[in-house]
C-alpha cells in the first residue's frame, strides 16, 4: 500500500480488494491491530476473549481476502464469502459469550447449541487454512479427527478405545485445549503484537535502512549483492519471522543485483531463499516460532533466544562463506563504488532503527513480557522516526503500519486454528507419545537415527505447512523421542525447530526457494537444491544441538569457546569442500576437495573423542599447499 490515501487497494495472493470492499478489510484490520496493541500494552482482558477474537478477525480478513476457489471473482468478495464470514461471527462470538457458563456448567455435558456451533466453528477454520495454505493442512485436520473416532481400528500402538463424535467436538470446540489452545494464545499474545512491531519498522524506513547498512558493509566485495542479501535477511528477517514475507521484502531487490553482476537466476534466488530462512533463527526476535518453543517448554523466551546466537552466527558465517567462494569460483566482483554508501553516513541517517531492538531486548532483560516490550518497542519507533522529515510517521502512515500489521498476519495465522485442531487430536488420543515411541522403536533406539528421522518427518510435513505449523506438530509428535532417549528439553525443541525450517529449501515442495524462485525467473528446483546446497549447516545444526549442547551455551565458558572455534574450521572446511573453491588458490583439486569434507565430517561429528583431532590434522594438511603458495608469493 502507498502511503497517498487512507484507504489502498488490498492485494493477496488471488484477489485485489478496492473501494468499499478495500474500506471495510482496512477498517477490520485496524481494529484487530488496535485491540491485541491494547492487550498488550495496557488490557487485562478474559482468556476467551484474547483467544476467541484473534481467530475471529483472522478468518474475516482471509474470506474477504482470499477467494474460495479458482473461478472466484477476484476483485470481491462474494455470498459464500458473506456466509463465512456470519458463521465465524456465530460461532466463535458463541464461544466467547458461552466459555464461562459451560466452563462452570456444562463440562462434559455440552449442550445442542455447543456441538451444533463447534461443528461450524471446526469447519470454519479449515476452510481459513484451506484458502491460504491449500488443502494439506485441511486433511491432516479430519485425519487427526477421524483417528479419535477410529481409534479401535488403528493398527498396532496407535489404537485406542475411540471417542464419540459427542466427546470429539466438545474437546475441540468447548475447552481451551485444541482449536483455543496454547498454540492460539501464543499468536494471539506474543506472535502478533511482533506482526505489528515489524510493520511499523518497515513503514519507518527500517527496511531500507537494513539494506543500505548491508550495502555500505558488504558491498564493494566480490559477490557484494550476495553479502547484502544475506546481511539485510538476517536483520530484517528476525523481525518479520517469516521466511517467504523476507524473500518477498528483500529479494525484490537482492535478487536483480545479484543477477546484474552475474549470479546465475537460481542462485540469485537460492542465497535470497537460504538467507531468509535463516532470518527465523536469527535473535533477538525469531519470528514467530520461538514464542511457541518457549510455551511448550515452559522457558523464558529471553533464555531462548540467548541459546540460538551462537548457532545463528555460524549459520550466516557458512552463508557468507559459500557465497564468497561462489563467487571466487565465477569471478564476479562487487557493486560499483559510485552505487556503494558510506557506512557512517547510513549510520548517521539511520541509527535510531536500533533503538526499537534495544528498547525490545532491554525490557526482556528485565523481566517484562514479550509482549509488552514489542508495545513499546512499537511506540519507540513511532516517536524516534520523527528525528527526520523523510521517516516521519504521520496520522497516515501509522494507520497503513496498523492495517499492515493484521495483513500481515493472515498467511501466519491462518493456519492456527487447524494446527489447534490437530493438537487436540493429539492430544486427547495420546497420540504424541505413543508416536515418540514408534519413531525411537524404528530408529532402533539409535539416536542418531532418530534425529535423522525427525528431519525426514519434518520435511514431509513442511510441504503443506509453514515453519511454525510444522514445528508444532513436530514439537508434540517427534521432540518426545528425543526427550525419551536423553535429550534436553530445549535441545530437543530446537532440533524439531530447525528441522522445521530445512523444509522451506528442501525440494520438492520448498516455499521460500519457490517465493525467490519466481523474481529470479529461476526453475524453482534447481534453485531449491541450490539453497540446500548454500544452507548445508541447516541439515546439520540438529545434529550439533544433541551432540555438542555447547553451541547453546550449555557448559562452561571454556567448551563453549572450544566447540565454537571448532565448527567455524568445520564450517570453513564444508564450505571449500562443497564449492571446490578456496581463498587463496581458487579452484582445488578433487583430493584436496575430498580432505576438507572428511575434515569437516569429523569436525562436526565428534562422535568419538579422537575424531576431532583427526579433523583438526585434516584441515591443516589440506590448507598447507595453499599456505605455503601464498608465503611463496608473499616473498
Amino acid at each position: 500500500m502507498t502511503e497517498q490515501r487512507w484507504f489502498e487497494p488490498i492485494k493477496t495472493k488471488n484477489r485485489t480488494l478496492s473501494g468499499a470492499f478495500s474500506g471495510f478489510y482496512t477498517l477490520v484490520a485496524a481494529a484487530f491491530s488496535l485491540w491485541y496493541l491494547y492487550t498488550s500494552g495496557f488490557g487485562l482482558v478474559s482468556t476467551e476473549s484474547n483467544r476467541g477474537l484473534y481467530l475471529l478477525f483472522t478468518s474475516i480478513l482471509v474470506f474477504l481476502g482470499y477467494p474460495a476457489r479458482r473461478g472466484s471473482p477476484n476483485n470481491r468478495p462474494t455470498l459464500v464469502d458473506g456466509v463465512f464470514i456470519v458463521l465465524a461471527v456465530a460461532s466463535i462470538g458463541y464461544w466467547m459469550d458461552q466459555y464461562v457458563d459451560y466452563a462452570i456448567n456444562r463440562v462434559s455435558d455440552p449442550n445442542q447449541w455447543d456441538l451444533a456451533m463447534g461443528i461450524i466453528a471446526v469447519a470454519v477454520v479449515l476452510e481459513t487454512s484451506r484458502r491460504v495454505l491449500g488443502p494439506a493442512i485441511p486433511i491432516l485436520c479430519l485425519l487427526f479427527l477421524a483417528q479419535l473416532y477410529y481409534g479401535p481400528y488403528l493398527p498396532g500402538k496407535l489404537a485406542h478405545s475411540g471417542m464419540d463424535v459427542r466427546r470429539i467436538i466438545e474437546f475441540t470446540y468447548s475447552t481451551q485445549e485444541a482449536m483455543f489452545g496454547v498454540v492460539t494464545a501464543t499468536f494471539a499474545t506474543f506472535v502478533f503484537p511482533f506482526m505489528i512491531f515489524g510493520a511499523f519498522l518497515e513503514r519507518s524506513g527500517a527496511g531500507a535502512f537494513f539494506m543500505d547498512l548491508a550495502t555500505a558493509l558488504t558491498g564493494q566485495w566480490r559477490g557484494g549483492p550476495a553479502k547484502i542479501a544475506t546481511l539485510s535477511s538476517a536483520l530484517f528477517g528476525s523481525i518479520s519471522g517469516s521466511s517467504v514475507a523476507n524473500v518477498v521484502a528483500s529479494g525484490t531487490f537482492t535478487i536483480p543485483m545479484m543477477k546484474r553482476i552475474g549470479f546465475k537466476p537460481h542462485h540469485a534466488g537460492a542465497i535470497e531463499a537460504i538467507a531468509s530462512t535463516g532470518g527465523q533463527i536469527m535473535p533477538p526476535i525469531m519470528g514467530a516460532g520461538v514464542f511457541i518453543l518457549a510455551t511448550l517448554t515452559q522457558h523464558e523466551y529471553l533464555s531462548i533466544a540467548l541459546m540460538n546466537v551462537i548457532p545463528a552466527l555460524l549459520f550466516f558465517m557458512f552463508v557468507l562463506l559459500m557465497v564468497d567462494l561462489e563467487a571466487l569460483r565465477t569471478g564476479l566482483k562487487g557493486l560499483p563504488a559510485e552505487e556503494i554508501p558510506k557506512v557512517w553516513v547510513v549510520l548517521r541517517r539511520g541509527w535510531h532503527f536500533f533503538v526499537p531492538l534495544v528498547v525490545v531486548i532491554g525490557m526482556l532483560f528485565m523481566g517484562y513480557s514479550p509482549d509488552l516490550g514489542a508495545f513499546w518497542g512499537i511506540v519507540s519507533s513511532l516517536v524516534l522516526s520523527w528525528l527526520r522529515a523523510d521517516t516521519r510517521m504521520g496520522p497516515r502512515k501509522v494507520f497503513h503500519a496498523i492495517v499492515a500489521g493484521a495483513h500481515n498476519n493472515t498467511s501466519a495465522g491462518a493456519a492456527i486454528g487447524s494446527l489447534g485442531v490437530i493438537i487436540g487430536g493429539i492430544v486427547l488420543s495420546g497420540l504424541g507419545l505413543k508416536f515418540s515411541a514408534i519413531l525411537v522403536e524404528f530408529a532402533g533406539g539409535q539416536l542418531f537415527f532418530t534425529v535423522a528421522l525427525v528431519a525426514l518427518i519434518s520435511i514431509i510435513i513442511g510441504m503443506g505447512s509453514s515453519t511454525t505449523g510444522s514445528y508444532i506438530i513436530l514439537s508434540v509428535v517427534a521432540a518426545p523421542a528425543l526427550i525419551q532417549l536423553g535429550v534436553a528439553e530445549v535441545p530437543a525443541h530446537l532440533v524439531v525447530f530447525y528441522a522445521a525450517c530445512l523444509s522451506n529449501i528442501t525440494p520438492p515442495v520448498c516455499v521460500s526457494a519457490f517465493a525467490a524462485a519466481a523474481i529470479a525467473q529461476a526453475d524453482p528446483m534447481r534453485t531449491g537444491f541450490a539453497a540446500l546446497k548454500f544452507g548445508a549447516t541447516l541439515v546439520l545444526i540438529p545434529f550439533s544441538f544433541v551432540y555438542v549442547p555447547e553451541l547453546l551455551l550449555q557448559g562452561d565458558s571454556g567448551a563453549i569457546a572450544y566447540a565454537t572455534v571448532r565448527y567455524v574450521f568445520g564450517y570453513a572446511a564444508l564450505a571449500i569442500g562443497l564449492q571446490g573453491t578456496e581463498f587463496v588458490r581458487g579452484r582445488i583439486s578433487m583430493w584436496r576437495r575430498a580432505m576438507f569434507l572428511l575434515a569437516a565430517l569429523c569436525l562436526l561429528f565428534p562422535l568419538l573423542p579422537w575424531i576431532e583431532f583427526a579433523g583438526l590434522a585434516l584441515v591443516i594438511a589440506a590448507w598447507a599447499p595453499s599456505f605455503m603458495a601464498a608465503r611463496a608469493f608473499a616473498k
